[in-house]
């Protein structure tokens, strides 16, 4: 968790200068700032006139959004190509030293979940781990190829080698699909008094969440999301392309009951068609219970204090009084 906490405090700081270096090499396109802080660019001049990208580049580029594997993959190649150009490309070690370390300790993980000495808690570890990692290497890395692109240090293939498209380049992708109308239905399981395993399939009657491929056709993307008992308080949202996902509950959920609900979505903007709404209740520690009933002992002490402090009074009142 350390790990995490070191990526996110380094990105903070780095991402705001590399995008601003970025936008400064694009005088003539314009920047639409969105009303949740983040950005799109409005291609003024047209889009980036590169069609003949190689299957295999296109293969590599998508699997940003594969598996843990393709995913990983990725991640090493950027890493290697960074390390085999450092001086070449005036890679700064604030970019490359981190996604570096963090390539180090995603083999180190993934080769442990897959032994029979990983456990739950380390499969959430990589899992999230492996999400920031490729989180920063669609933004603070692209950001920096991009700046060195516009500023003639990298040619297009070497964008394409790094993993990533230039602005308007497509993988062929067609045009925007309607939204699935597949419903999903999930299931989930407790694992301890802080994570759940949560489990998504489409809504087959009987066959709901046991099978380990439930995609409906064309669709890879599904959001999770997980309300209090009230019905109106979100406590947790998050799109997924894993069927099978491990949470981490919030602060505080110990003792609580929960809703959950699951939704496929086409694209990541679609508006959730959810599904049943099952809930779960989360499990107290050895550790609360015993803080619990120390809390109840000490308030039943304090009331037999405040009990005798009141009859100590009464009886000097009655002491006080004339015969």
């Amino acid at each position: 968790m350390e790990a995490l906490f070191q990526i996110w405090t380094l990105t903070a700081g780095i991402v705001s200068g590399l995008l601003n270096a970025f936008f400064a090499t694009l005088p003539d396109w314009g920047i639409l700032l969105s009303a949740g802080g983040g950005f799109t660019l409005a291609f003024a001049l047209g889009t980036v006139a590169y069609t003949n990208i190689p299957a295999e580049v296109l293969a590599n580029i998508r699997r940003w959004h594969g598996t843990i594997d393709d995913q990983f993959d990725n991640i090493d190649n950027l890493v290697n190509t960074l390390q085999a150009h450092q001086q070449q490309w005036s890679v700064p070690q604030t970019l490359f030293q981190p996604l570096s370390d963090h390539r180090d300790q995603l083999k180190t993980l993934i080769t442990k979940c897959r032994s029979n000495y990983g456990s739950p808690a380390d499969r959430t570890v990589r899992n999230s781990l492996l999400k920031t990692t490729v989180g920063l290497c669609l933004t603070q890395a692209k950001a920096w190829a991009y700046t060195q692109y516009y500023a003639g240090v990298l040619t297009i293939d070497d964008v394409h080698l790094l993993g990533f498209f230039l602005p308007g380049e497509t993988g062929g992708r067609r045009e925007r699909k309607e939204p699935t109308d597949v419903l999903a239905e999930v299931k989930v399981s407790v694992i301890n008094a802080d994570f759940i395993r949560v489990v998504i399939d489409q809504a087959t009657g009987e066959n709901a969440a046991l099978v380990a491929h439930g995609w409906p056709p064309g669709v890879h993307l599904a959001v999770i999301v997980i309300m209090a008992a009230d019905g109106k308080t979100e406590v947790y949202r998050q799109q997924t392309t894993h069927l099978h996902n491990n949470i981490q509950m919030p602060e505080g959920s110990r003792g609580k009951q929960f809703i959950i609900k699951a939704a496929f979505l086409q694209h990541v903007d679609d508006t959730p068609k959810f599904g049943a709404e099952p809930t779960f209740s989360m499990p107290f520690t050895t550790e609360d219970l015993a803080a619990a009933l120390d809390r109840q002992h000490h308030e039943e002490f304090e009331a037999q204090l405040r009990e005798v402090e009141r009859h100590r009074q009464a009886v000097e009142q009655l002491q006080a009084k004339p015969d």
